[in-house]
């Protein structure tokens, strides 16, 4: 289970006891393809004004289509939940807890709502909850993605890349955070 009641310091935007998730479910679909949608405008910056609108809508479809089957698929598991704040919808974050990680899947969050502190929350409520169990915090994150520097400035640090054959899909960096004040599971 996500929580999130852990209050980081400089979170002056969002008091986390405004932060809920609740399971996303089949009547969130619209939501969470338009929070996709959202999180991938990054990628279509340069296109827009040259190539049909109907067209990114398409590869939209597709690319939200093939994630949401790679995800519901291969982590049967995992958390899928809708982020709220105030009651409001305005992101989602799906993760994974496994018995030796907790893989962060995805976190992505309304550009209105980009910038108070809301995925910083979230994901250092992720690596509370790891640091208890002892164990790290993984995700994969496109190289140009900004959310990058997040990543990074939350202690996250890069393993590699794995290269995706799918089609579209390019590479990605592995990254981690672990505890570096915890002994490691095992050793006491």
């Amino acid at each position: 289970m996500i929580q999130t009641h852990a209050r980081p310091a400089n979170s002056a935007d969002v008091n986390p006891l405004d932060l809920h998730l609740r399971p996303a479910s089949a009547r969130d679909e619209a939501f969470l393809k338009s929070v996709h949608d959202a999180g991938r405008a990054w990628e279509f910056q340069a296109l827009k004004g040259q190539v049909d609108d109907a067209l990114i809508e398409t590869i939209y479809q597709q690319q939200y289509s093939a994630q949401h089957d790679v995800y519901f698929n291969a982590f049967t598991l995992a958390h899928y939940a809708v982020i709220e704040w105030c009651g409001q919808p305005i992101g989602r974050l799906y993760a994974d807890f496994r018995d030796h990680e907790i893989r962060l899947l995805d976190i992505n969050i309304l550009p209105p709502y980009r910038g108070k502190r809301i995925g910083e929350i979230l994901i250092r409520s992720l690596c509370a909850q790891a640091a208890a169990q002892r164990m790290p915090v993984t995700l994969q994150v496109h190289p140009m993605n900004p959310a990058r520097q997040l990543y990074t400035r939350l202690g996250f640090r890069e393993l590699g890349t794995r290269t995706d054959n799918s089609p579209g899909a390019g590479s990605f960096l592995e990254m981690e955070w672990r505890d570096v004040t915890a002994t490691p599971a095992g050793s006491r």
